[in-house]
């Protein structure tokens, strides 16, 4: 079972940061659907095996990840194409519903793969620290740069920390606000990661240490996390106002608000886990 999580999970990433780097709108749609898919996949798998008993964790091979850093949308699609392929032979060893269910979206999603024609350059990585139509101060480039750096990897992180938390709480509330917290992950990391990719500053992540996710005190987790989400909004609102581009102060500004949402959701799961 801890294979087959590890395979949803590394697809995941994949194809979630993929879908940032392709330039056209049909195949970057796809790869954000199939993204959806392997997420999905992903907690399945947890699930099943939180269910029966087995223990797990989220890691992944740096270096399966570290296949899609191509130079071309060309090789992308071949890194994407081949993880699907393994994927689906490795069902073979694990005959479940949900294996039965994963082979037939994988199937699926691997002829659609097969019909796109990619040739772009990928640019995501080329380190030129410029966003497309849009002229920006040097500080302000510098703040956004390294927000964008920060924050992806933290979303990523937050995605992990809650879809592994909510296959493991057994309240209700708790459980609403951890899927919902790692829905909006989903949705920053995808935003975060495409402006990184405009900007040529791409990082790929990493893996998370165990003890930031494995028998940790949930009430003080929660509580810490609650702080840490008003510290974002205020970060967000910070740079909005220094950024000096009103559709990105717009865009900051949204995700500020986003972050008071969490910090309420947390709550509603914090008050669950003392009730319990």
């Amino acid at each position: 079972m801890q294979r087959l999580i590890r395979f949803q999970h590394e697809s995941f990433i994949k194809f979630i940061y993929a879908s940032v780097m392709v330039k056209e709108q049909i195949p970057k749609k796809l790869l954000e659907d199939i993204a959806t898919f392997k997420y999905r996949h992903m907690v399945w798998a947890m699930a099943d095996a939180q269910k029966a008993g087995i223990k797990f964790d989220m890691d992944f091979k740096t270096e399966e990840i570290k296949k899609i850093q191509t130079k071309s949308e060309e090789d992308l699609l071949e890194v994407l194409i081949n993880d699907l392929e393994e994927n689906i032979r490795s069902y073979e060893e694990i005959k479940t519903p949900s294996t039965d269910r994963f082979k037939n979206d994988d199937e699926y999603f691997l002829s659609q793969l097969k019909k796109l024609d990619l040739e772009a350059k990928i640019t995501a990585f080329n380190q030129t620290k410029e966003l497309p139509g849009v002229n920006l101060q040097e500080n302000a480039k510098a703040a956004l740069v390294f927000f964008l750096m920060e924050e992806t990897f933290k979303e990523y992180e937050l995605i992990t920390i809650y879809s592994y938390l909510k296959v493991h709480s057994n309240e209700a509330d708790a459980n609403s606000a951890f899927t919902d917290l790692a829905y909006d992950s989903i949705y920053h990391l995808r935003r975060f990661a495409e402006l990184a990719c405009q900007m040529g500053v791409l990082t790929l992540p990493r893996p998370i240490p165990h003890e930031k996710y494995e028998n940790i005190g949930i009430v003080e987790f929660l509580k810490e996390n609650i702080e840490e989400e008003i510290d974002a909004e205020k970060q967000c609102l910070i740079l909005a106002e220094k950024i000096g581009n009103e559709e990105l102060s717009n865009f900051l500004l949204f995700i500020s608000r986003q972050e008071v949402y969490h910090a309420e959701l947390l709550q509603r799961a914090l008050n669950a886990v003392k009730d319990k």
